[in-house]
């Protein structure tokens, strides 16, 4: 059987000499390159490559494998480092490996022109950076609150240790699916009064902000929506589509925060 790949890498960590040397050891064992219809997608450098990668192929994400090679960057996403090429193709080939797949964000955005679907592995972000965001916060039509301040953001379990713990959001398991909000700088006065706590719900729900949205920002990972005004609502939920991401088999989630934010001092 082929096994059709492509390969995304951040340019200021790889080299196009370790490209090629990467390519010819994958073709030794039987790899096709194909950029438009890979079966596997190696991403090399952290995970914002890994983010990248994904959004190239967000029409054809369901199919595919993602596998990620660190460069040396701190990486949520990467088991393998690149000096671990034999490695993964053995683990690869053998069938030695972990799959795990994990729902995309799915967010709604309707104005009152257009109704755009856009997707996120992180979060959906929205802001204004003119004035206060006010707008009202329902879960499955329920009203929960109106808001005000700089923003919200919609998370995943895999966005929650990005964005949103800098925002003093908790931390969930990549494993749940589940969906978290925060909030960023909110106004708490007796105009106002919202949550002020990340909340976390049910991957189930659909989250719906709407009110005053005519000038904010809406991001989603690293991209931004630049060309849609006069946003009515927008509607957040898990959506269908999944990545799926090769590990490691003895891949664990507490080392990985371990190494990512808790300085290890061995003696």
């Amino acid at each position: 059987m082929t096994l059709k790949y492509s390969i995304c890498f951040k340019k200021e960590a790889i080299t196009e000499m370790y490209i090629d040397s990467f390519k010819k050891r994958l073709s030794k064992d039987g790899f096709v390159y194909d950029e438009e219809n890979p079966d596997y997608v190696f991403f090399l450098g952290g995970d914002g490559t890994f983010l990248r990668s994904v959004h190239k192929y967000i029409d054809i994400v369901n199919r595919i494998k993602f596998v990620g090679l660190n460069a040396g960057t701190l990486g949520f996403f990467l088991d393998y480092s690149t000096r671990d090429i034999d490695n993964l193709i053995n683990d690869l080939l053998s069938g030695n490996v972990l799959e795990t797949t994990y729902p995309l964000l799915q967010a709604t955005v309707i104005s009152k022109k257009e109704t755009r679907q856009i997707y996120a592995v992180n979060e959906v972000r929205i802001e204004n950076p003119f004035k206060s965001l006010v707008c009202d916060v329902s879960i499955n039509e329920h009203k929960l609150e109106t808001f005000a301040g700089n923003g919200l953001i919609v998370a995943s379990s895999l966005g929650s240790s990005a964005y949103n713990k800098s925002l003093g959001g908790a931390v969930i398991e990549h494993n749940l699916p589940l969906l978290e909000i925060s909030e960023i700088a909110s106004i708490q006065n007796n105009a106002y009064r919202s949550l002020a706590s990340s909340l976390v719900v049910g991957g189930d729900r659909v989250i719906s902000f709407f009110g005053k949205l005519d000038e904010v920002v809406i991001g989603y990972d690293h991209e931004l929506i630049k060309d849609m005004r006069r946003v009515n609502e927008i509607k957040i939920t898990l959506s269908d589509k999944k990545i799926t991401l090769i590990r490691k088999v003895d891949h664990n989630y507490i080392d990985v925060l371990r190494k990512a934010f808790i300085i290890d001092k061995e003696l």
